[in-house]
């Protein structure tokens, strides 16, 4: 690594000791991540399950099986296939089953209306779906609209220890409606069924440069695009993260898997980098707080990759430290903005480290965070990982800015997407020629080559003559004592104005006045504009991976206020 390298990347002599400032990645089918876990790490449990485990020798031979299945029905290399499939054993299965198959994942948000999944389904032109059966009643609705010939149902008790699959089918299966009614079950297969008809056959050939998986955007400006990634950019982020966990015990980490694996998130830093590591996945279908707790009192996770809601809601719970929260070693925060309130009582609480990290689908979507055993940035979202490059340029003329000017965020590396899904005009407005990504995010290069978030372009309040970043105000109604959750959003008015409104969540029970409010801020900002209400809510709008959605909020002031 030469000086002048090192010179244009101030963020290199920040690594962690062992972290390489290159690496030498050789692009491979995603597959080959869980084909070499299970060479080496043969007895190891890739997953637990309520009390059941699967080593990595069943998981291979399941998703071979899986795989072989879906031919033996008909279903085609390059066909897309969607799993609605909360975090199970099944999803894991049915993931790298398809890819297996030669076919293209649709990752599906497992609390989907019925026009979301639609449109998910068409869009894709999706030839197969695999659901949990209690989402059978969705699932039905939208086949009568689009016919897609091979449906696979599976039920959450399959993968549970006996004793728990006893007390699900008494107690849980009929009230909850995991039963599929007998005329839509007979036009369906059963996952099951397609392990046992798995038992041998040929698998198709895969190439790196091969279409791998479709993710979908959140959609909050227009219709949802679809993320192509090939199987060569997934594994490649795969493997700049598994980087970045430089003193990880190969073999004897334990990763609690409670982001959904149908976000890019999870699918990477949970379910693509554990496999990498040949760790214990720690499935969650849901995140309850209690649940999250007695789940790491059992399995001792040593790895915790979240998002702020999730780290914010143990902070709450009183009795915290009963549950044994030692065993966690690191927990990488992404998906949304980490509040420094949030990230230093999580660390209070567990002594284990709390850093955030940043990505976009469109990157894989690791990108950057900050060190897990070195210096950290509070308000950073760290360091370009190896093989990622970052600039910051200026959002009108796209010309570069020196370290502290703010502009568009724009990144390289061999984790971009191929493009979105069927649509050549929206690739070409997001990637420029010689390969960067235009993020949309407005951010700073600190000197030290540390990157710093201001704010979504599109989030981001021009209020007058003035550029006011909602992160900002955000962090300091953190700081109240009584806040546990706050947005700011701008309300364009009918004069052409745009007013700042601020909402706040806090903690049951207690009362803080919209005066005392104010008070704070002003004691904490000196900004030009500040908000002009501030609204109490029982909580906030998020996504299902707990990012704020700011523009429901406007949405509903507009609305309300017409």
């Amino acid at each position: 690594m030469t000086a002048d390298h090192v010179a244009a990347r101030p963020w290199l002599r920040h690594y962690d000791p062992g972290v390489p400032h290159t690496l030498a990645i050789t692009p491979a089918p995603l597959p080959e991540l869980l084909r070499h876990a299970a060479e080496r790490c043969a007895e190891t449990a890739a997953i637990a399950f309520y009390g059941r485990n699967l080593s990595y020798v069943q998981l291979w031979e399941e998703a071979t099986r899986f795989a072989r299945g879906l031919l033996a029905i008909g279903f085609q290399p390059g066909e897309r296939a969607v799993i609605l499939l909360p975090n199970i054993p099944q999803a894991v299965i049915a993931y790298y089953g398809v890819l297996l198959a030669g076919g293209i994942v649709v990752l599906a948000n497992p609390i989907f209306d019925a026009e979301g999944f639609a449109y998910e389904v068409r869009d894709s032109e999706a030839t197969t779906v695999i659901a949990l059966s209690m989402f059978y009643r969705l699932v039905d609705q939208v086949r009568a609209e689009l016919p897609f010939p091979h449906l696979i149902y599976t039920n959450v008790k399959e993968y549970l220890p006996s004793g728990q699959r006893i007390l699900f089918t008494l107690l849980r299966q009929e009230r909850e409606g995991h039963r599929v009614p007998a005329e839509q079950a007979t036009q369906a297969h059963w996952f099951q069924h397609l392990l046992a008809a798995g038992a041998d056959g040929d698998l198709p050939a895969l190439r790196a440069d091969d279409p791998a998986v479709i993710l979908y955007t959140s959609g909050t400006t227009g219709a949802a695009k679809g993320v192509l990634h090939r199987h060569a950019s997934l594994y490649a982020n795969t493997c700049q993260t598994r980087a970045w966990y430089a003193d990880a015990d190969e073999g004897n980490e334990r990763v609690l898997c409670a982001i959904p694996f149908s976000h890019a998130y999870g699918m990477t830093a949970c379910m693509n980098v554990g496999i990498a590591l040949g760790a214990t996945l720690i499935l969650l279908p849901t995140f309850e707080t209690r649940n999250v707790l007695h789940s790491i009192r059992r399995e001792r996770p040593t790895f915790f990759p979240g998002v702020p809601p999730m780290y914010a809601a143990l902070n709450e719970v009183r009795d915290v430290r009963k549950y044994g929260l030692s065993s966690l070693k690191s927990c990488l925060s992404g998906a949304a903005p980490l509040p420094i309130e949030v990230q230093e009582g999580f660390e209070r609480m567990t002594r284990s480290r709390l850093v955030e990290g940043y990505g976009l689908t469109e990157a894989g979507p690791v990108t950057h965070a900050n060190p897990l055993r070195g210096t950290r940035r509070a308000g950073t979202i760290g360091l370009p990982l190896p093989n990622t490059e970052a600039r910051i340029v200026d959002m009108q003329s796209g010309a570069d800015l020196p370290p502290g000017a703010i502009g568009e965020l724009l990144v390289r590396g061999p984790q971009l997407m191929a493009g979105y899904w069927r649509n050549p005009q929206a690739t070409a407005e997001a990637i420029t020629a010689d390969g960067w990504l235009r993020t949309g995010d407005v951010a700073r290069m600190l000197p030290d080559g540390y990157f710093q978030i201001i704010e979504r372009k599109k989030e981001m309040i021009i209020a007058g003559d003035y550029n006011i970043y909602p992160r900002d105000l955000e962090e300091a109604l953190y700081e109240h004592p009584t806040v546990i959750d706050a947005a700011v959003v701008g309300v364009p008015l009918p004069d052409g104005r745009t007013e700042i409104r601020a909402f706040v969540v806090t903690r049951p029970g207690e009362r803080v006045s919209e005066a005392e409010v104010f008070t704070f801020l002003r004691e904490r900002l000196n900004l030009p504009v500040m908000p002009e209400k501030i609204e109490f809510r029982e909580a906030l709008p998020r996504s299902f991976i707990g990012k704020l959605l700011r523009w429901r909020l406007v949405e509903e002031l507009l609305q309300r206020e017409r």
